[in-house]
This record gives C-alpha cells, structure tokens and sequence, in this order.
C-alpha cells in the first residue's frame, strides 16, 4: 500500500507502507513532517496490524478525517480512502506510481505488438480520459479555412542571405524571400 499526497511546494509524494508505524504532524520528528497550522505536532499514525492498515487520531485538536468523517480514535483504512489532515489530502493507494507507469507502458508496447501503431493507441487513451462531448454542447462553426498555397516564411528585412539572387522570374512577392534547400 501507498500513502499519495502532495506538499506544500506542490511536489507530490508516495510513501510506501510497511510494517512500520508511521506518524505524521508538524514536528519535525514525524515520519512524514507537514507545514500546516491546523495540524498538531503529532497528529495522527497509520499502523499495520492483521494484515490490516489502521489510522488513529493522536488528540489532535483540528480532527483527522477519512472520507470526510471525523475519525474519533481508530479506523480501518483501504485502499482509495482519502485522509485529510489539516490541508493536506492523502489517498491510500493499493499501487505506487512508479508500478502504475510501469503497467501503463507494457500495455501500450503489448498493443504495439498486436500491430497498432502510436497514434491509434493515444487516441484511444485520449477517448479513455476525455469522454466525448458531442451531445453535451451545441455544433461549433469549423475553424475558418486558411487560404491555400505555399506556406510563407517572414525574414526580416535586415538578414543576410548566401544564396544567390534570383532572376527576374524567380522573384518572390514583394516583402517575402524566396528559400531555396539544397540536398
């Protein structure tokens, strides 16, 4: 089991439980120290017992709380049970971070062996995350099309070319550079 949240710097964190207690609180002395002032100096531990993860509310005077109910003294916990202490929101997770992007990139080179290619399979992820909206919201006019032709590269007037000039039929419309590649 993971233990997810994010400090105050806005770096995430993924502490692993183990057989350990563990404490977490203001002190600099807890296990996981938070820079919170709603939060006691030792404020609540998370404990392994039976098999079983367990937290329990050291009398801290802002309250522990787990999926939003004031935890009064000990409680079972599992894993997608969200603790807040203070301002901090930490989920149990049943997997690390590194475990999930590790299972994310042998699914997509599995369905790269079956033969789908890169663009198929983020489309698909895209589709996953972001449902269609299509009855939500009313038909959008299509963008406006851009007029066809060569694309054109601006240069400033002041920059200096290597090439040769081009002859009178060559000439590019005026303000615009004609750019020759050569392989």
């Amino acid at each position: 089991m993971h233990l997810r949240y994010i400090n105050k710097l806005g770096i995430p964190k993924d502490i692993e439980l183990t057989g350990e207690p563990l404490s977490i609180g203001r002190s600099r002395e807890a296990d996981i120290p938070l820079l919170d002032d709603k939060v006691s100096r030792v404020h609540c531990g998370i404990r392994l017992s039976e098999g079983q993860f367990y937290l329990k509310d050291l009398k801290a005077r802002n309250g522990t709380f787990v999926n939003g109910v004031r935890v009064e003294d000990t409680v079972k916990i599992k894993a997608g049970d969200r603790i807040q202490i203070g301002s901090t929101i930490f989920v149990l997770e049943s997997a690390s971070t590194q475990e999930d992007a590790a299972r994310g990139i042998g699914a997509v080179q599995n369905s790269m062996d079956d033969g789908k290619g890169y663009s198929t399979i983020l489309k698909e992820i895209v589709e996953d995350i972001v449902p269609t909206e299509a009855t939500s919201k009313p038909a959008q006019p299509p963008p406006a099309e851009k007029p066809a032709g060569r694309p054109a590269i601006k240069v400033p007037a002041h920059a200096k070319l290597d090439a040769p000039a081009p002859s009178a039929e060559e000439k590019p419309a005026p303000g615009k550079i004609k750019i020759t590649i050569k392989k």
